[in-house]
């Protein structure tokens, strides 16, 4: 028997798509419902069988559905916030940001501490973006944080991980700060240092003259990843890009020392450091 009678999903991009195909294929609910501003999306999105039906407006899906995912920019939640509020302000509903603080100051700002919102973010997806790019079983054994408060329903909450946990996902539990805070290093910092490093050599007189190995495109893949929702993410998460970036500042001028008083012997220490380090990650 599926979870949900219907389920509407806002944004059929990489991530909304890939949510909608696989809940076709687990069956989780009778009829999933799609939204996006591009009619070419959504009728793409029904051809494809990626979603059974569309709706014109989003009024329409949050009207008709039983749980709702939000997978847009953060930068045009407010106006589905603002909906959900005005047409169905105990619907259960999750959205798929990178960034949590700032949506879960949001939802309560607009329709309050007592809503049915669980906050979710799938560790997963690829520098390629839109419809395109869906991706059967994305979600798969991927880990997927679920960010709470003290004002969390926490029936809300069971709802929301047992969907995750039907699409084979991994769920960790914290609260909206520290995920922000750790995906400032694990993610965001990464994404700064390669378009960093991109412009760098993008900027050099002879760039002509530059040839890449496969480190250096293995290293820079990310920098492919959409300008406009990287720029969004940034700056909402500025506080604690920051200060993975002032740390960052700190090793980069370590072994920049160690390089300049050609010191072989600690120059190896440090770079077996990180390497153990990295090995450990496996």
């Amino acid at each position: 028997m599926p979870e949900f009678k219907s389920i509407g999903i806002i944004g059929i991009g990489l991530i909304g798509g890939s949510l909608a195909l696989d809940f076709k294929k687990k069956k989780i609910a009778e009829k999933i419902l799609g939204y996006s501003r591009k009619k070419e999306t959504m009728e793409k999105a029904v051809k494809n069988e990626v979603i059974d039906e569309y709706c014109e407006k989003p009024e329409e899906l949050i009207k008709e559905v039983d749980f709702l995912v939000l997978a847009t920019p953060v930068n045009v939640m407010d106006e589905y916030f603002k909906l959900i509020k005005k047409i169905n302000p105990q619907i259960l509903f999750t959205d798929v940001a990178s960034v949590k603080k700032i949506v879960h100051e949001k939802v309560k700002n607009i329709i309050g501490e007592n809503s049915n919102y669980v906050g979710s973010h799938p560790i997963s997806g690829s520098e390629k973006s839109g419809i395109d790019y869906i991706k059967e079983k994305l979600f798969e054994n991927k880990t997927v944080v679920i960010t709470l408060t003290e004002k969390t329903n926490m029936i809300a909450k069971e709802k929301i991980e047992k969907m995750w946990q039907i699409l084979g996902s991994r769920i960790i539990e914290m609260n909206p700060e520290e995920h922000d805070k750790i995906l400032g290093f694990t993610s965001h910092l990464p994404h700064f240092l390669v378009y960093a490093l991109l412009s760098a050599g993008h900027n050099y007189e002879n760039f002509s003259k530059i040839f890449f190995g496969s480190g250096f495109l293995d290293t820079t893949r990310i920098g492919k990843s959409n300008a406009k929702i990287w720029a969004e993410i940034f700056l909402y998460n500025k506080k604690n890009l920051l200060f993975w970036i002032k740390r960052f500042e700190k090793e980069m001028k370590k072994l920049k020392q160690l390089i300049e008083k050609n010191d072989k012997k600690n120059l190896e220490k440090y770079l077996m450091k990180s390497k153990n380090f990295r090995e450990g990650l496996e």
